[in-house]
């Protein structure tokens, strides 16, 4: 993974944790990371009592120093951690979140956020947009208490058989690869089903690129990505790997998708394609 260039996400208002973290991560892979720090706020910008009774053009003139301040100062985490590289500031309205996203996503190899990130609905939400529907880059999801590494050694492939979840599998091949260990993980899917959805096809896919996979039918009644969670955690995972909205979007958020409840409650490090 050493040439692996590794973009990290961070809001405005959430501290430099989430960059530490990518950091740290990027310094063991060998790796370089590349980081943008974003701040979105609502436009038409009105100036009058519920703003202060500043002007517009005030709000966003000091809403810009404050960026610049922070990026100077995120600019200086990557320097402790003995990396090169600068803290990109992005400004711009909620709409535009997920296209500034992805345009930086597209010229990385695996885009990262943080706990802090993942925690603020708001803004996690278009910047997950912004990766995995606008981008061709797979996304990392890394929980707030967990140390994460690009160099896995026991990962659980979340499996169901359709696109998405080839895509992950695809995107992540090389982590697989320098495994230890492998699980593919069946969620309330019948062993009797077909190969494609049981898991034989995929298990036949990795063997031929040098990884051999233990399958592991689960079931419970909890939402999956917790059934996911706990079986991860209890083979002391170092990842979980899954495709991403296999349903709509809109369906997902409204009624608490797999990939929702990874984004909100990640206990491992998750990676995301679509």
């Amino acid at each position: 993974m050493s040439n692996t260039c590794i973009l990290s996400v961070v809001g405005v208002d959430h501290g430099d944790k989430d960059l530490a973290a990518a950091v740290r991560m990027t310094c063991d892979a060998g790796g370089e990371l590349q980081a943008i720090l974003v701040s979105c706020v609502p436009y038409p910008l009105i100036g009058g009592p519920g703003y202060g009774g500043d002007s517009p053009f005030a709000l966003i003139w000091e809403e810009h120093r404050r960026l610049e301040t922070q990026a100077n100062e995120l600019t200086s985490v990557l320097t402790a951690g003995g990396l090169r590289g600068m803290v990109t500031p992005v400004f711009c309205s909620s709409g535009q979140v997920s296209s500034h996203v992805a345009r930086h996503a597209n010229s990385a190899d695996i885009t990262v956020i943080g706990g802090t990130m993942a925690n603020d609905l708001h803004l996690a939400r278009r910047v997950v947009d912004g990766v995995l529907f606008h981008s061709s880059c797979p996304l990392l999801i890394l929980p707030k208490r967990r140390v994460a590494t690009l160099r896995p050694k026991q990962i659980v492939v979340a499996w169901n058989g359709r696109r998405e979840a080839w895509i992950a599998v695809r995107s992540s091949i090389t982590l697989l690869q320098n495994a230890n260990r492998v699980h593919v993980a069946l969620v309330d899917v019948d062993s009797e089903a077909s190969g494609e959805a049981n898991g034989a096809d995929l298990a036949g896919f990795l063997l031929r690129h040098g990884v051999e996979v233990v399958i592991n039918h689960l079931h419970g009644s909890d939402d999956p990505a917790i059934v996911l969670q706990r079986h991860a955690e209890s083979l002391d995972a170092d990842l979980i790997v899954m495709g991403a909205y296999g349903h709509s979007r809109l369906g997902e958020r409204i009624l608490g998708g797999t990939t929702e409840t990874m984004l909100q409650h990640p206990a491992i490090p998750v990676l995301m394609a679509r």
